[in-house]
């Protein structure tokens, strides 16, 4: 069970106007992004154990996971990135918009191939699973929706570009948790 606190009205509205300033959705959001950046400043680190849950206020059910749990069979229902809601997206597509996130920090292509930590080549290549996405002007061969995490969580960390996903497994007798909705997030 989750604790609850108590906060005077006041405190409440004005919670409510931050929650806008930083892209927020829910009060309870508000606070863990400002707990969160007054740790970082004060360079503390979360004690967490193996996996912790939190039912989410939004209704939907969704569990957050911290660090992320299995992700085979899943699919992702809504993404945010840097504050922004990414547009009907896959695995690969999250990946794809967070190397592109990198690159708009003025990466040249080569050190871009080599910062990402998933096979990627810095020419046009389509073979053994490659696709090439001229935008970034690199080549990234397929990865399964755990590895893709695995480097937008890593890039988005070492970058600092908040990702936030909200994701569902497949009714499949192999997903980790069939039907269930997830968030996990990353960077902030």
């Amino acid at each position: 069970m989750m604790p609850v606190i108590r906060i005077s009205d006041a405190t409440f509205v004005d919670l409510k106007s931050i929650a806008t300033w930083l892209g927020a959705e829910t009060p309870s959001k508000t606070i863990e992004k400002l707990v969160r950046e007054k740790m970082d400043s004060l360079d503390l680190e979360r004690d967490i154990g193996e996996e912790q849950t939190e039912e989410a206020e939004s209704g939907n059910h969704a569990t957050f996971f911290e660090p992320a749990p299995g992700l085979f069979f899943t699919r992702i229902l809504s993404a945010r990135m840097d504050g922004k809601t990414l547009e009907k997206l896959n695995w690969a597509g999250l990946l794809l918009e967070i190397v592109k996130r990198v690159k708009s920090k003025g990466i040249a292509s080569d050190r871009l191939a080599n910062e990402v930590q998933v096979p990627a080549k810095t020419e046009p290549y389509e073979e053994e699973g490659y696709r090439y996405y001229p935008e970034v002007g690199i080549s990234i061969q397929g990865q399964s929706a755990p590895d893709a995490w695995k480097e937008v969580s890593r890039l988005a960390d070492k970058h600092r570009i908040p990702v936030e996903v909200e994701f569902q497994w497949r009714e499949n007798e192999k997903a980790q948790h069939p039907g269930r909705v997830g968030i996990i997030r990353a960077g902030s």
